[in-house]
């Protein structure tokens, strides 16, 4: 959004050259010079916007702290208040450098916040158009993707901490999770082909999520699909699990998770 609002900023300063800024050019000011200047102009009035944007991001990140709409509304105006000050700094600047007779800051900052109106306030409504699509787009996509996991039983559905739907693979065919920092790597089969999936996630949130399944925690760092073992081995006084699949590895089963583990695997009547 900055960037277009820059685009379009440029591109409306130099048509029309508001702010008083066409007697910059009969003072004497050659295009190229007024094309730096406005770029110095728009660069200025985008540093306060990508900062007031910076500052609305962190501020919704707060549950809190929902960005409405008449915040939104009330947030832009208070970025015209700013970037209008702002223009009108730089147009008393080059007005008195210029010597122009016309220097009343009251009527520059009129004459800036019409115009910077127009300048941001195109940009914006097309960018909301656009966002907006986007995300009708995004919500449909998900939508669909929600359905996905319902389709068959047989299948095992799997979301990212946003709760987006990222992966459904069969459950003969999802063979084990390993943990990787703030990510979980899903190891499944694909036409016999061993593929991973990178989810951000966290192991926490994935047992809760495959509670109901055969697919278990029994490492730190582990799950595995109990369906799928075929050989439970002691090494060294330490327990790991293979499976019979080429280029798999064996995963270990820690003492934390051992005795529920060998409960599923070898159920005691």
């Amino acid at each position: 959004m900055v960037l277009f609002v820059s685009i379009f900023a440029v591109i409306f300063i130099n048509i029309y050259k508001p702010f008083g800024s066409a007697q910059w050019v009969q003072r004497g000011m050659t295009p190229t010079q007024y094309l730096l200047w406005s770029t110095v102009l728009v660069c200025i009035g985008m540093t306060v916007v990508a900062i007031s944007r910076i500052i609305m991001y962190h501020h919704s990140r707060n549950p809190e702290h929902n960005v409405t709409y008449l915040k939104y509304a009330i947030w832009v105006f208070v970025e015209l208040l700013l970037l209008s000050g702002a223009f009108t700094v730089l147009a008393l600047i080059v007005g008195k450098h210029l010597n122009l007779t016309n220097s009343d800051p009251l009527e520059i900052y009129r004459n800036a916040m019409q115009n910077t109106i127009f300048i941001i306030g195109i940009p914006y409504f097309i960018c909301i158009l656009f966002f907006s699509f986007q995300e009708r787009s995004a919500k449909l996509k998900e939508l669909l993707n929600e359905n996905i996991g319902f389709k068959s039983s047989n299948l095992i559905s799997i979301r990212d901490s946003r709760g987006i739907l990222q992966l459904s693979v069969a459950k003969e065919n999802l063979l084990y999770i390993e943990s990787a920092d703030n990510y979980m790597c899903v190891w499944y089969k694909k036409n016999d082909i061993l593929k991973k999936q990178l989810l951000h996630i966290t192991m926490k949130e994935m047992s809760e999520q495959l509670a109901d399944s055969n697919i278990v925690r029994c490492h730190r760092s582990y799950m595995i699909n109990l369906d799928l073992v075929k050989v439970m081995r002691r090494e060294k006084g330490n327990l790991f699990l293979e499976l019979e699949e080429p280029g798999v590895r064996e995963i270990p089963i820690s003492k934390t998770y051992g005795e529920a583990v060998l409960r599923r695997l070898v159920p005691i009547s």
